[in-house]
């Protein structure tokens, strides 16, 4: 019996833990994200705590980087989701893998240092 629960248990960690089917509705990634990381050694949490991103049903996005010890700056345009292995959101020509993992989709900053733009719900 404990050996059932323990296999139970281990499935259950692997299904919610892992990537998640990612949509191919345009719609599904309208919307705000913000900056989310889990390495804290490169930056200081401060150079991202204005960074968010907005994509509009439109076609355009509204990106905002910085903090109090990085300079904000501003950026404007379009945006679309280019189809792939992953798909990509692309910003204009720059394009952010998208990941969806525990419900959450994340569009992929530095996937090596665990940085990403965390859909807000």
């Amino acid at each position: 019996m404990r050996l059932f629960l323990t296999i139970l248990c281990l499935c259950m960690f692997v299904a919610c833990s892992s990537d998640q089917p990612v949509p191919s509705d345009k719609s599904a990634y309208v919307g705000t994200y913000v900056y989310k990381s889990v390495d804290t050694s490169v930056d200081r949490a401060t150079d991202h705590e204005l960074d968010h991103l907005v994509l509009q049903a439109d076609g355009h996005y509204f990106l905002v980087q910085g903090g109090s010890t990085k300079t904000k700056s501003e950026t404007k345009g379009t945006w679309r989701l280019v189809p792939g292995d992953p798909p990509n959101v692309e910003l204009d020509h720059h394009g952010y893998p998208i990941q969806v993992k525990r419900g959450e989709i994340r569009l992929l900053i530095n996937d090596d240092l665990g940085e990403w733009y965390a859909k807000k719900e």
